[in-house]
């Protein structure tokens, strides 16, 4: 069973917003082991929108289309729905009821307008949105299943959480999931670690692929699920073969594993005078949601001596540094050498130190 995703909006195609709900949609997917065929935005545009449909149509079992469900005149998805599905277009009473409820209470006028909401094709089910007015809808036409979302990222989320996870829980109980492994390398390039992997994968009929997201090189294996006793032993001599080189397997997030172990500490305080924003871009989103309502602070020259967590990461040379981490009474420190020694890489070993510093602090508390 395979997905298309197809993104309505002219400000996609523009470039004025990113398309971020396919890979929101696509992660959801694959984490129930479902594939996503592929990816499509198209304008505004009755014609285009149409050729879309039938182009997902031909490479996805399961359609999910976003975009175009609100009341402005270039709000036309459920038009072409209809036209595609040659299914006439229905009142839902129930969703104008939705729309007076969310708006009436806030002080807003309901506009006749907004009515253009709340008609779906003939025999689809309606998705109720929490988030919004304009409510999503499911339909199955040319053999297709198609879900009908809203735009706003949050909007997608609540339709989602709300009728779409449940109903491919459901329904793909029988199928045989397509499953990902996963190796994060760091301090070896990219050519490097592929001639180690297609070594070890020599003669093996298996889907393999390789990403650079800095400072790590990722590796992945990709099979069905009833596959994986085959591949077993591949996969652990993969893992040996990248032991020198290896951060972390099937996509372990070092900032949040570190923000985690930091949570029951009521205060922190992290010096950093070697990575510049790196460590703080990678840390603060994480400490945000795990360390709400304590105490903590980032600098690049002073530590808060009185915080019960003090992480520190100092210059030595160039292609070195120092980190630490104090507890208490309790310090552990280590040198820092980075790999990347060509003065181009000075970005690329400023990431290698806010990566490996993570992991130093992590092993320490």
């Amino acid at each position: 069973m395979k997905a298309a995703v197809l993104g309505i909006g002219t400000e996609l195609v523009d470039g004025q917003i990113v398309n971020k709900n396919a890979a929101w949609i696509s992660e959801r997917l694959k984490q129930l082991g479902l594939t996503t065929a592929l990816h499509l935005v198209v304008p505004d545009d009755k014609k285009l929108m149409l050729e879309a449909m039938d182009f997902c149509a031909s490479y996805g079992d399961l359609l999910f289309l976003t975009g175009g469900l609100g009341p402005t005149t270039d709000d036309f998805t459920r038009d072409i729905v209809s036209e595609w599905s040659d299914k006439p277009l229905i009142f839902d009473e129930g969703s104008w009821q939705h729309i007076k409820d969310r708006l009436e209470p806030r002080g807003y006028v309901v506009k006749d307008v907004q009515r253009q909401q709340c008609f779906y094709p003939q025999g689809a089910t309606v998705l109720k949105n929490m988030e919004g007015t304009a409510n999503g809808f499911s339909l199955e036409a040319k053999d297709k299943k198609l879900f009908v979302l809203p735009g706003p990222p949050r909007e997608v989320e609540a339709v989602w959480n709300s009728s779409i996870h449940q109903w491919l829980v459901d329904n793909t109980t029988h199928i045989d999931p397509y499953v990902t492994r996963h190796w994060d390398t760091m301090g070896v390039g990219e050519s490097d670690v592929a001639l180690i992997v297609e070594d070890v994968l020599k003669g093996v009929e298996v889907e393999k692929g390789y990403r650079v997201h800095l400072p790590y090189v990722e590796v992945k294996m990709s099979f069905f699920k009833s596959q994986e006793k085959q591949f077993e032993p591949y996969i652990e001599k993969i893992t040996q073969a990248l032991g020198h080189c290896l951060i972390t397997r099937d996509q372990e997030d070092v900032p949040l594993m570190l923000a985690k172990a930091l949570a029951p500490f009521n205060s922190l305080s992290v010096q950093d005078s070697v990575t510049g924003q790196f460590l703080m871009n990678r840390l603060i989103p994480v400490l945000r949601d795990h360390m709400t309502n304590k105490q903590w602070s980032f600098s690049n020259n002073v530590i808060d001596d009185h915080a019960q967590v003090r992480l520190m990461l100092q210059p030595k040379d160039e292609h070195s540094c120092v980190v630490s981490i104090e507890k208490g009474n309790q310090r552990f420190a280590d040198i820092l050498d980075s790999p990347y020694k060509q003065m181009p890489m000075r970005e690329r070993r400023a990431q290698y130190f806010a990566e490996v510093a993570m992991i130093f602090w992590l092993r320490h508390l």
